[in-house]
């Protein structure tokens, strides 16, 4: 451990009285921008009742959905930084928001407090079994040959299914179309019935169907294979040309409202990453396909920062915007 963790850590426990005292108030609020029984909300949930056990605090989590996050983030971004709100929100928030919407009433990074990081996750492309392509090398040469006339979906446009497709289409030299869709459910079922022949998804939103051969997975993004999913290959290892696809950043995060010191989010970091190694939380996590790694809250906003940058640049390119 280095000199300024352990004197943080020191600071934190010296803290822990006090930190206790405010928890004993009031409970803790896990403010999620989803509707209740999607994949985000039901690890809200697992975590926050062993956060209740954890803090000794009552933690309940609150739904704000609608625009990804967007209201849930601007609601967190307004509250007291006094320990009892907390945001659970994907890479968008950060990394996305700021050159999506020009005109936004608040700034994620400059509003939000890092502190803890859920888990890394993968995007997959998935085709229906109609399609004639076995692998990803097929299906870029599907593609190919189909210039104009071959529609990928996405869970909605400016998110990171939308434009991952706009990578592959500049790394594969392809022109396939963008149809945005209102979530995983309705562009997964709109691949199985042939109306679009491929969509990106989150892979743990995939498994299932790709296991039932009622759609095919032929690549994922990040480094290495999903333990779900050891027969499918990642887009570098099938097409080295897409060596990129190994460092697309992708993510969930915890973070509180601006003015959240320190020390505050270092025990919050401590706490979650307690409840994220619990047996029944890293079921439920396994099941969604994430990769977990726990960096303190310094090193998370370090990610959150590059990830706005990277993400920032790959998103002004294309020109889209959205109104907030």
């Amino acid at each position: 451990m280095n000199p300024g963790r352990r004197l943080l850590c020191g600071l934190i426990a010296a803290s822990s009285v006090i930190g206790l005292a405010i928890a004993a108030e009031a409970p803790l609020r896990i403010v999620v921008g989803f509707p209740p029984g999607g994949a985000l909300d039901i690890l809200a949930r697992v975590i926050g009742q062993r956060l209740t056990e954890t803090l000794g605090r009552p933690v309940v989590v609150e739904n704000q959905p609608g625009a990804g996050s967007l209201i849930a983030a601007q609601a967190v971004a307004r509250a007291q930084p006094d320990d009892s709100t907390i945001l659970l929100a994907p890479v968008v928030v950060p990394a996305f928001f700021p050159a999506l919407y020009p005109k936004m009433s608040f700034d994620p990074v400059r509003d939000l407090t890092p502190v803890a990081e859920l888990g890394d996750f993968s995007l997959a492309l998935v085709t229906a079994p109609t399609v004639r392509a076995g692998d990803l090398v097929e299906f870029i040469e599907y593609a190919k040959a189909r210039p104009g006339t071959v529609n990928y979906g996405s869970m909605s446009a400016g998110t990171p299914s939308h434009f991952l497709g706009v990578m592959l289409n500049r790394a594969a030299g392809l022109d396939m179309l963008h149809i945005p869709y209102k979530g995983a459910a309705p562009v997964l079922i709109a691949v199985q019935s042939g109306e679009i022949q491929a969509a990106i998804v989150t892979s743990g939103e995939a498994v299932e169907l790709h296991k039932q051969g009622r759609i095919r997975i032929l690549g994922v993004t990040g480094k290495e294979r999903s333990p779900l999913l050891p027969d499918v290959a990642t887009m570098s290892q099938a097409v080295p040309r897409l060596r990129d696809m190994e460092d697309v950043s992708l993510w969930y995060g915890f973070f509180a409202p601006k003015g959240t010191n320190a020390i505050q989010a270092e025990r919050l970091n401590q706490a979650l990453a307690a409840a994220l190694k619990a047996p029944e939380v890293q079921r439920q996590i396994a099941q969604q396909d994430l990769r977990t790694r726990y960096p303190s809250a310094a090193e998370f906003a370090e990610r959150v920062r590059l990830d706005n940058e990277v993400w920032g640049g790959i998103i002004r390119t294309t020109g889209f915007t959205l109104e907030q």
